[in-house]
């Protein structure tokens, strides 16, 4: 089986106006683009796309009229909760404001909820994270790969002063990838281009190969021996589909009572672990203890190792990068004798059906309202999808 996949090649770095103009060079419509910008309830700025050259190479770059509208983070999320677009599109920009948020309180050490932006404030931050949102849902590739991110040098100025370049938000978002240094007093990478990486980028694989159906290139206007663009790739591979990055975090538990730990995995759960487990282990002068053992993908580390910290008695977790290969999966609706259940379906690389698995609530609901054992109901809707 195929796959639709897009790599970001970060030539001399990417922003969040880049990017979006990337899409629009790659088919993107642009009118697309400005009647979901235009949603936001705020006065937005002249955005004009126009074609430019950077040595041999041709593509869009975005004129964007500067507005000095500002927004607090709550307005942000307010208005992605709000605005009259798609719910994955709504998904994907609120993630990527998360992430920018995240990183900034690490760096300067405060609560999410104590945070303030300066910079980021400015509504062009918002209009980039709902473009790259819709124009990404556009083109709903599976996966996003990308080359090594361009860094420039020295200093920068900004609200805060003069900080080192790039910014150490930037590195923090960067952190899972290559990056690359150039000899350039720029910020070549800027926090919403960093941003946009971490939130939809492989963090561990590089590039499959692909046959490539569309190019896009978006154009800024540095003047350097190198050309200021970014690119994006995007078509078809037949590498597998079901790798997928994922942390591991552990940790070693003896004075917790049973009960308590078991509602904290469940509150660990909600915050976004894919697995939590924990099983008996023997620690120091033979004391009998647990091992929590967390399976979680990279949005939502953070969240989850923070809900680890509230909600048990461990002053430290272990941490380590892996990767797993799962099925592609399908969940149907089927018609069996005693009512409508949620059926998943497994399907390998190939596109063969392995396995199937029936709802279990679906099952209890039926077997409550019928009389019927769960065991022998099971079997017989299990009988009858086949």
């Amino acid at each position: 089986m195929t796959m639709k996949i897009m790599f970001i090649d970060p030539v001399f770095g990417i922003s969040g106006d880049m990017m979006i103009a990337a899409l629009i060079h790659a088919g993107y419509p642009f009118e697309s683009f400005l009647t979901t910008i235009k949603k936001i309830p705020l006065p937005v700025p002249d955005i004009e796309p126009e074609s430019i050259s950077q040595g041999v190479a041709e593509g869009i770059h975005l004129k964007i009229k500067n507005v000095d509208i500002h927004l607090t983070i709550e307005e942000m999320e307010r208005i992605i909760h709000e605005i009259d677009v798609d719910e994955k599109v709504k998904k994907d920009a609120l993630g990527m404001l998360h992430i920018l948020i995240n990183a900034e309180s690490k760096i300067h050490n405060v609560l999410p909820d104590e945070l303030h932006f300066h910079e980021l404030s400015n509504i062009d931050t918002l209009i980039d994270l709902i473009g790259v949102a819709h124009g990404m849902n556009y083109f709903n590739a599976e996966k996003v790969f990308c080359g090594p991110v361009p860094c420039g040098n020295g200093t920068i100025k900004t609200s805060h002063g003069i900080i080192p370049n790039p910014p150490p938000v930037t590195l923090e978002m960067l952190s899972p990838f290559k990056i690359v240094f150039y000899d350039e007093p720029l910020e070549l990478t800027t926090p919403t281009g960093a941003t946009i990486i971490r939130y939809y980028a492989q963090k561990y694989h590089p590039v499959p190969a692909m046959k490539v159906e569309r190019i896009g290139y978006g154009v800024g206007t540095y003047k350097s021996l190198r050309p200021d663009i970014l690119r994006i790739f995007i078509g078809a591979s037949e590498d597998k589909e079901g790798l997928d990055d994922v942390w591991i975090i552990e940790t070693d538990i003896d004075d917790m009572d049973l009960e308590y730990l078991a509602a904290a995995m469940e509150r660990i759960r909600d915050a976004g672990a894919l697995e939590c487990i924990f099983f008996p282990v023997y620690m120091k002068k033979g004391r009998l203890g647990v091992r929590l053992s967390i399976l979680v993908k990279d949005d939502k580390l953070e969240k989850v190792k923070n809900t680890i910290f509230s909600e048990t008695t461990t002053f430290g977790v272990r941490m380590r990068r892996d990767s797993r290969e799962i099925l592609k999966r399908e969940i149907k609706k089927e018609e069996t004798p005693f009512g409508i259940v949620h059926v998943k379906y497994g399907y390998n690389t190939e596109g063969k059906c392995l396995k199937t698995h029936i709802e279990f609530e679906d099952v209890k609901k039926i077997a409550d309202q019928t009389g019927i054992s769960y065991l022998k109901l099971y079997n017989e809707i299990k009988r009858s999808i086949k």
